[in-house]
């Protein structure tokens, strides 16, 4: 299954035509790090137009939920799945439990806690219908895991969350320096590091973001043969145009848009050297 984000509505025939199985939408405040924020009333038109175009709907439901929360967010998860979502990307284990109650399907996205084959089995076993491996495995290490067990699903193309803080920490940098804020972006550059971070803040808190988008454009053959379940792209900082070219690339088994694959390569586990 291909999944990807989008920016706006009038963008779902182009996505199917260009080989996408699955959309994933953000709603007012339990979305985090999503391209679109669609209100609640709007929901049945995006279910209808999906299954019209034999699309899957999933929701960005990634947020960790306060106690004061969770009254609304049970009734939030209530009307999802009146409306026939066909899952949630979860990162709250509470979230998990009171969808699981209902029924409604759940996708685990913790972004770097799914490393091995027993990490995703121990979900799995558990209700969810599949989880996010974590993006700093190597190619190897994703070729391993797949040998014991398929069901999970990785980022081909598109930035990263290497943080998330719920403070807002852009507002507080700001108000420090005595300066005002006024873009919701930006960009951060670390002392250690030559790349620069795309940063962002919202209501939520605050993200910071892989130097670079992932592309997989070199690996794909080979992860296709891996038989793994679900792929996803995310548009993040891009549009719905850009994620058509890269839909088209992959197609194409070109490299058309800008990305590293690097991470398939860097090793991911650091060995202790012994001191002579």
């Amino acid at each position: 299954m291909l999944i990807t984000t989008i920016h706006q509505f009038e963008s779902l025939q182009a996505l199917k035509d260009n080989g996408v199985d699955a959309i994933l939408i953000g709603i007012p405040h339990y979305s985090i790090r999503h391209c679109i924020e669609v209100s609640l009333r709007d929901i049945p038109k995006w279910r209808e137009s999906c299954t019209k175009l034999n699309l899957k709907l999933y929701i960005n439901f990634l947020k960790f939920c306060h106690e004061d929360q969770i009254e609304d967010m049970k009734k939030t998860l209530f009307i999802l799945k009146e409306n026939n979502v066909d899952g949630i990307y979860y990162g709250d284990e509470g979230v998990f439990y009171e969808a699981k109650k209902i029924g409604l399907s759940c996708i685990y996205q913790p972004e770097t806690l799914i490393t091995s084959s027993q990490d995703i089995n121990f979900y799995l076993s558990n209700g969810a219908e599949s989880v996010s491996l974590a993006h700093e495995l190597s190619l190897d290490e994703i070729c391993e895991i797949a040998k014991v067990q398929s069901n999970f699903e990785i980022l081909l193309s598109g930035y990263y969350s290497i943080l998330y803080s719920r403070r807002p920490l852009l507002s507080n940098y700001f108000q420090l320096l005595n300066l005002e804020k006024n873009k919701k972006s930006y960009t951060l550059i670390e002392q250690t590091r030559q790349g620069k971070m795309p940063i962002l803040e919202d209501e939520n808190g605050t993200y910071i973001f892989s130097e670079e988008p992932m592309q997989s454009y070199k690996e794909f053959e080979k992860l296709k043969q891996l038989q793994i379940s679900r792929y996803r792209i995310d548009s993040i900082f891009f549009d719905d145009e850009w994620t058509i070219k890269v839909l088209q690339s992959y197609q194409k088994n070109l490299k058309i848009v800008p990305g590293s694959n690097r991470w398939y390569y860097q090793e991911s586990i650091q060995k202790k050297e012994k001191n002579l």
